[in-house]
């Protein structure tokens, strides 16, 4: 399997737990000292944040339905250890309080192989005005 086959399953585990709405599951791709900027503030999530599984449930808890992410237009460049990725996400779904979410983002990611294992280190995404 090549280095972008590699971070293309880890992509989509880490999208087919969101909506399972498996927090833990979905942050196993973030490495621990994760630098995320991110749509939601802070403009910069503090890695403890971001990788906290039962932040990411109380975010996932808040849909009713979803969410959905799809993600098209992938992109991926990968040596040995260091990769990085873009791609335009959608993501979809309702809030519990009845608010329906249908967003586009640009969503970029750096990834880093450590012991023999792809982890995210670096975390961007962003909404067009």
């Amino acid at each position: 399997m090549s280095h972008a086959d590699e971070i293309k399953a880890i992509i989509e585990r880490r999208i087919e737990a969101l909506r399972r709405r498996d927090a833990a599951a979905a942050n196993a791709a973030l490495d621990k000292e994760l630098v995320a900027f991110e749509v939601a503030g802070p403009l910069r999530l503090p890695a403890e944040q971001a990788t906290d599984a039962a932040t990411t449930q109380a975010w996932l808890d808040s849909f009713d339905e979803g969410p959905t992410v799809t993600m098209e237009e992938l992109t991926i460049c990968a040596d040995a250890e260091v990769a990085f990725c873009h791609s335009l996400n959608r993501i979809q779904g309702r809030r519990v309080d009845g608010q329906s979410v249908d967003v586009m983002m640009r969503s970029t990611l750096g990834l880093r192989k450590r012991e023999g294992e792809w982890k995210i280190v670096h975390g961007h995404t962003s909404v067009p005005r």
